[in-house]
């Protein structure tokens, strides 16, 4: 571990954990509407926790896991988006 890059990790990471909380709240309840706004701004919010964890740790596999969670998020919003059009 590096010290240096953990503690500038730190701070950041309870920010992100922080405005985590409200897009999961979105995306647990609430309408349909709200529920796909909060997956939309959960999966890129996850995505930047990973990054600064890979970067805190220096574990490079932290990255690869967060690619695929980018193109996991972005195309399930995708479906659920579509999903949410036929209803409306």
């Amino acid at each position: 571990m590096k010290t240096d890059a953990l503690g500038t990790a730190v701070p950041a990471l309870i920010l992100m954990a922080g405005a985590l909380l409200p897009a999961l709240s979105a995306t647990l309840h609430g309408r349909p509407a709200a529920r796909l706004a909060g997956l939309i701004v959960t999966g890129p919010l996850v995505t930047l926790v990973l990054v600064l964890l890979a970067a805190a740790y220096g574990r490079p596999a932290y990255l690869d896991v967060a690619l695929v969670l980018a193109l996991l998020s972005f195309a399930g919003s995708l479906v659920f988006a579509r999903f949410l059009s036929r209803t409306l």
